[in-house]
């Protein structure tokens, strides 16, 4: 009889057993199947062609620690680590998604740092010379970039974190700010994406919207790291941070940087249609559109002058930080260099900014209050792309003296020098929107190649 009630528990544990491992089969098939079929979309629904559908399908189930990671309780998804499948181009530029807000919309920021200048941000974002610089008002020469953006009605605003951090390891998302179309990343958005292990640790410095309570803005170091900009006259990158809006439609692309995604394309005739970030090849030589008005584009070297194989270095003035003409610099960019094109004629004779910025008043726009009328330049401080090329003179005067001028460095930061002092040359000048395309694709490897001006009567 013991022999028999021995079976019988022996049997009763075996029948559990494989219970036990028939349902755990069964739990982690269910969820395999629910995970494939959320990947690849097996339910025999039509594949959406929206953006935001197609990086939900990349969506983090199980580690999330990278990659596309969403929480549940706030509706919002965060792209972390150093993930490489989350490039977008967008009017010329290339960004990195950093993921997708409460309204299905996904939130992106520049690649690469776009410009160099002050911030002003000591008295808040929406004050800030940054935000006017980024976002059109009715002041004048305000939305330099979002002026340059093709297709505005594809942005949201944007939702920002501007809480005030003082303690690096309490960083918090409580004070929204959503005033504008156009931001910077935060402290928290920084600290979410991983940080210095993260994409957004791009080797450039550039300024984040987040403050301590005492105003001073913090900006991340080319190394990644986290700092406080104390100085209010430091000048140092700004990354855009735009918002697609949740029904745009992805037309090409898989995130890949090689590969990136494309949710805007159009003819592209003249320069008028083209972007900027586009390059241009002209009389042989290989320009980058920097800028773009109603009526005309300007472009600037995608290399430093030359004097044979070796850089052209000169001096910027003896007597004056203000590019104006007759000084050193300005005779020999629109005398000797200007007269090596072949199409000179197509150059436009327009105003370069010249304005000088004083402590305390150190916003972009004052250098719109004078100007020199020449048909070659250089870039400036607050000008798009003038950060590409280093050791070069900018059109910027140096504060408080008439005797410095803005270099960038070889490190890529930005000091004053003495106008009397050597360094490289960046040319820049504007053409007509009329120029037509008559091949290339725009690209460094394929610039457009110029045709004709477009006669307007005929259109």
């Amino acid at each position: 009889m013991a022999r028999k009630k021995k079976l019988k528990v022996g049997n009763l544990l075996l029948t559990l057993n494989v219970i036990a491992i028939l349902g755990t089969l069964g739990f982690y098939s269910s969820r395999l199947i629910k995970y494939y079929k959320l990947e690849h979309n097996k339910n025999g629904e039509q594949d959406s062609s929206l953006l935001v559908d197609k990086l939900f399908k990349k969506k983090q189930y199980v580690d999330l620690t990278k990659g596309l990671v969403c929480d549940e309780d706030n509706g919002t998804c965060k792209y972390k680590g150093n993930v490489t499948d989350n490039y977008l181009k967008y009017s010329g530029m290339l960004y990195r998604i950093i993921g997708i807000d409460n309204k299905n919309n996904a939130v992106a920021v520049s690649e690469d740092v776009v410009t160099l200048m002050y911030t002003g941000l000591e008295n808040g974002y929406d004050k800030s010379y940054i935000n006017k610089w980024l976002n059109k008002s009715d002041l004048d020469h305000s939305g330099i970039y979002e002026s340059v953006l093709y297709d505005e009605d594809t942005l949201d605003y944007t939702r920002s974190c501007e809480d005030s951090i003082d303690d690096l390891e309490k960083i918090t998302c409580e004070e929204i700010n959503s005033n504008n179309k156009i931001s910077l990343l935060s402290l928290y958005d920084y600290k979410e994406a991983g940080g210095k292990s993260s994409f957004l640790n791009n080797g450039q410095s550039y300024f984040l919207l987040s403050r301590d309570k005492d105003g001073n803005a913090y900006y991340i170091t080319p190394e990644g790291d986290i700092s406080v900009n104390k100085n209010l006259n430091t000048v140092a990158g700004v990354r855009p941070v735009i918002t697609i809006n949740y029904n745009t439609e992805l037309l090409s692309g898989k995130g890949t940087k090689e590969n990136p995604y494309i949710i805007e394309k159009h003819d592209i005739k003249t320069l008028a249609d083209a972007y900027v970030n586009n390059y241009v090849e002209f009389d042989g030589q290989v320009f980058k559109i920097v800028n773009k008005d109603d009526e005309s584009v300007k472009l600037a070297s995608v290399e430093v002058l030359k004097d044979g194989e070796n850089n052209y270095e000169t001096y910027f003035s003896k007597t004056t930080n203000k590019y104006v003409k007759n000084s050193n610099i300005s005779n020999y960019l629109n005398g000797t260099y200007l007269n090596s094109f072949e199409s000179k004629d197509l150059i436009l004779e327009k105003p370069w900014y010249v304005g000088n910025l004083e402590l305390g008043a150190l916003d972009y726009i004052n250098k719109y209050k004078e100007s020199s009328k020449l048909k070659i330049g250089m870039l400036g401080l607050a000008d798009m792309f003038v950060q590409d090329l280093n050791n070069i003179f900018t059109i910027s005067r140096g504060i408080e003296s008439s005797d410095v001028i803005m270099i960038i460095k070889e490190d890529g930061t930005v000091f004053s020098d003495a106008i009397s002092n050597n360094h490289n040359v960046r040319s820049a000048f504007y053409v007509s929107n009329k120029i037509e395309i008559a091949s290339g694709d725009g690209s460094l490897k394929s610039p457009f190649k110029l045709g004709g001006v477009k006669d307007e009567e005929s259109e």
